[in-house]
């Protein structure tokens, strides 16, 4: 046998030697593969101009994966199926299903990982409606054509940075909330607390005939506030709100903090309009004076949706819960500090909602034009306006009304 050691050149085998020393330290070893590269982002782009998404794939393909939707309907579609995505850039004018109503769909989903996308609206539409209303329906962001590349790269740079924090803050606070009854931060029920005493208070409600309301609250913009302020007044804010909803609720009620600036209140024996009645008290409690904090003066209002069992659909407290939900952010999407009673696919502008307190005629008139949903939170007052009038009748016509008028002075005093 011929040994092939024997067979090389003295020059030949003196390279492989010193290759081998080099490489090893004289023993000769497989290189390691590289390491592999991180995984980018993924951002999904909504536009139907193929000439934009050139443009912002060459300003941000280098460091994000991008997904490509040519509509609003495509994009939705996309986030439903696809939970890596973490930025939606999106553009206003779109066929099938526009950015505002993508955007108003997005943020009334209660899949919680859709509905805290952030999304930066891309248009060329420089008016202050415009922007308006993107924001109003929840926009993160808003960037003018033609796009600043350094711009858009910095923002979604941001926001996904952003979005990864917040998946982690809810990773841990949905931790915390299986461990414990009660909230760390704020002292009230935790979301596990609330489940299950939601799922005995509807038991109740159901055997004995009686009304349930299950709301909603969240802190109107509570993401801007965090990013300008930080934790630590963030926190307190988060406090001071859990205070005013516990002055504001009634001993039987359950408050709880559910997720980071939400909250949810169970209130039994309370039909549609005294749940609308203890809405509006804790809303008007909380945009009644800004949040003060040492030289921090923060003006505050929060958005409220609210469900009742037997009059909406829903048979378990995670359903009601999640109506309500809905309902809380459509009336956020409206423009914020409202109270949400009825679900719409599509959430009124900010400005054909109503807003301050409508006289009798008003009133009368929304309820021709089958807009009598946006008077539940007023209609106590109403009801008060009205009963000089109704004692007055019942005096001159001789009604036989004088029980039924006291009866009802004593139930508007009980809401109070």
């Amino acid at each position: 046998m011929v040994n092939r050691m024997d067979t090389e050149t003295p020059g030949a085998g003196k390279a492989m030697q010193d290759a081998n020393i080099h490489a090893g330290h004289g023993m000769s070893r497989i290189p390691e593969p590289p390491a592999p590269a991180a995984e980018k982002v993924r951002v999904l782009v909504a536009d139907d101009s193929r000439i934009i998404h050139k443009a912002i794939s060459k300003i941000l393909s280098s460091e994000f994966e991008l997904i490509e939707a040519e509509d609003g309907e495509t994009a939705w579609e996309q986030l439903l199926k696809d939970d890596s995505i973490q930025v939606l850039v999106s553009d206003i004018q779109m066929p099938k299903l526009d950015g505002y109503s993508l955007i108003c769909r997005i943020r009334a989903t209660d899949t919680e990982r859709v509905r805290s996308i952030p999304i930066i609206v891309i248009t060329g539409a420089d008016d202050e409606l415009t922007r308006e209303r993107a924001f109003a329906c929840g926009a993160t962001d808003f960037i003018i054509k033609p796009i600043d590349g350094v711009q858009l790269l910095a923002r979604t740079r941001a926001h996904a940075k952003l979005d990864q924090t917040a998946r982690k803050l809810e990773e841990t606070t949905t931790a915390l909330e299986e461990q414990t009854a009660v909230d760390p931060l704020t002292q009230l029920h935790s979301r596990r607390y609330l489940i299950q005493h939601g799922v005995q208070d509807l038991a109740y409600s159901r055997r004995h005939n009686i009304d349930l309301s299950v709301i909603r609250v969240d802190i109107d913009d509570f993401r801007t506030i965090y990013k300008k302020h930080g934790d630590q007044v963030s926190d307190r804010i988060l406090v001071w709100l859990a205070k005013i909803l516990a002055a504001t609720s009634r001993t039987e009620d359950t408050v709880a903090r559910i997720d980071s600036s939400e909250f949810a209140i169970l209130a039994p024996s309370s039909g549609r309009m005294e749940a609308a009645v203890l809405c509006e008290r804790a809303r008007t409690a909380a945009a009644a004076e800004p949040f003060k904090n040492e030289s921090v003066s923060i003006p505050l209002t929060i958005s409220l949706g609210l469900s009742t069992l037997g009059r909406d659909p829903g048979e378990t407290i995670e359903e009601l819960l999640a109506l309500a939900e809905q309902r809380m952010t459509l009336a956020k999407a409206a423009g914020g500090n409202r109270l949400g009673v009825s679900y719409q696919e599509e959430a009124p502008k900010p400005e054909e909602a109503v807003i301050e307190q409508p006289d009798l005629e008003t009133a009368l008139k929304m309820l021709g034009a089958n807009e009598g949903g946006k008077l539940v939170p007023f209609l106590p007052d109403l009801i008060n306006r009205c009963l000089p009038l109704l004692e007055f009748c019942n005096k001159k016509l001789d009604l036989g009304l004088g029980f039924a008028i006291e009866s009802l002075k004593d139930k508007l005093s009980d809401m109070r």
